[in-house]
C-alpha cells in the first residue's frame, strides 16, 4: 500500500460511471499524470483511499464518519511510480479495448 510522500502514477482516470461526480470533487487526478500521496486512509467496504498534495477538494458530509471530510481517491487507480509492471500491464489493457 502507499505511504505518505511516496510518487504514484495515475493508471485510471475514467470517471465515466460517476456522474455526478463534480458534485463532489472539484478537482480530479489525470491520466498517467504524476502526484504524490498526502495521506492514505482505510475505509470499511471501500478498501484504501489516498489523498494526494497536488489535489485539494472541499470537505463533504460523509454519514459513514457523521461529519466532514475531503473525499480521497481509490488507491486502485495508482500505481507507484516505481512499479513500471503495473503501470505498463494497465497500458496494454487500455490499448487493447481502444483497438
Amino acid at each position: 500500500m502507499f505511504n505518505p510522500g511516496e510518487k504514484v502514477v495515475c493508471i485510471n482516470a475514467d470517471f465515466s460511471m460517476y456522474p455526478n461526480i463534480w458534485d463532489v470533487f472539484k478537482q480530479l487526478p489525470k491520466q498517467d499524470e504524476i502526484y504524490t500521496v498526502r495521506e492514505r486512509q482505510y475505509v470499511q467496504g471501500m478498501g484504501y483511499r489516498i489523498l494526494l498534495e497536488e489535489i485539494h477538494n472541499p470537505p463533504v458530509y460523509v454519514d459513514l464518519v457523521k461529519g466532514m471530510v475531503e473525499p480521497a481517491f481509490a488507491a486502485t487507480r495508482f500505481a507507484r511510480l516505481s512499479d513500471p509492471l503495473a503501470i505498463k500491464e494497465t497500458t496494454a489493457v487500455e490499448e487493447e479495448i481502444a483497438v
